[in-house]
């Protein structure tokens, strides 16, 4: 039960977060507001002149939005068992966003490079690497039917796809409750350094560690207590996050890109 919460409450950020990402990003597009509005996040993300570039994140945020949305779909029991089919076209469409998130990422980087230089280009590069990766072993291994390796490689990839949320989420709490000690305007202080490896190697090493208790499900009493009890703690720390994410920031920005529809 507290993996089931911990899954349904990581599916709520994400998909709100998602919906933010397509409406701000997206929504800058069609508004032709990108240059304020990408620029508001990262500095230097967009600027004339660099259509390929723009394009290529561009397409890594609105396939990522896609990634985030679908990720937690893929591991409902219900879905696998009872609409095999839906199963199996959602997660196509969960892959190949994931490629097109990568490969976009990615592209960007060997067109302009990380605003927070070096060690921030080697961070995002390596988990584009491997997204992309985790992505290409997933479909490789569902399409030889080899389910118990897809689903470890699918593992692997939701964690990275997260990523992106956590990151924004890392973040905001260190912005807001630390003051943004150790962070800079260009995003080369201590702990920006630091969060261009942390917001996923984690979440790997975790991932790594569901997987081979699945692979190995005997664990003692103790540690079973002990994990339950740090699921519980998480989830309770996440809710909190998403309300005050979701309530001071993305829902806001949702609303206004979405009022003028309905006005």
């Amino acid at each position: 039960m507290p993996l089931r919460s911990l899954l349904a409450i990581v599916w709520i950020s994400t998909g709100i977060f998602s919906i933010y990402i397509a409406t701000f990003y997206g929504g800058a597009i069609l508004a032709g507001t990108l240059e304020k509005d990408w620029n508001e996040v990262l500095p230097r993300l967009y600027e004339p002149g660099s259509i390929a570039a723009a394009t290529m994140i561009g397409m890594h945020f609105i396939a990522g939005s896609s990634v985030l949305l679908l990720g937690p779909l893929q591991f409902i029991p219900a879905l696998r068992t009872r609409h095999p089919r839906l199963h199996r076209w959602t997660g196509r469409v969960y892959l190949v966003s994931a490629l097109l998130a990568g490969i976009g990422g990615l592209a960007y980087l060997a067109l302009k490079g990380a605003v927070g230089g070096i060690v921030m280009e080697i961070g995002f590069g390596l988990y584009g690497v491997l997204t992309v990766l985790a992505a290409l072993q997933a479909w490789r291994h569902a399409a030889a039917r080899r389910l118990d390796l897809h689903r470890a490689w699918a593992i692997r990839l939701f964690a990275l796809g997260i990523g992106s949320w956590l990151y924004r989420m890392y973040y905001g709490i260190w912005l807001k409750g630390l003051g943004g000690a150790g962070h800079t305007g260009t995003f080369d202080g201590p702990f920006d350094m630091t969060m261009s490896f942390f917001f996923y190697v984690p979440n790997l090493l975790v991932a790594e560690y569901f997987i081979r208790r699945q692979a190995t499900p005997t664990f003692s009493m103790p540690r079973r207590v002990l994990g339950q009890a740090g699921i519980v703690a998480l989830v309770l720390v996440l809710l909190a996050a998403t309300w005050l994410f979701a309530h001071a920031y993305w829902l806001p920005h949702i609303g206004r890109r979405l009022a003028p529809l309905f006005a």
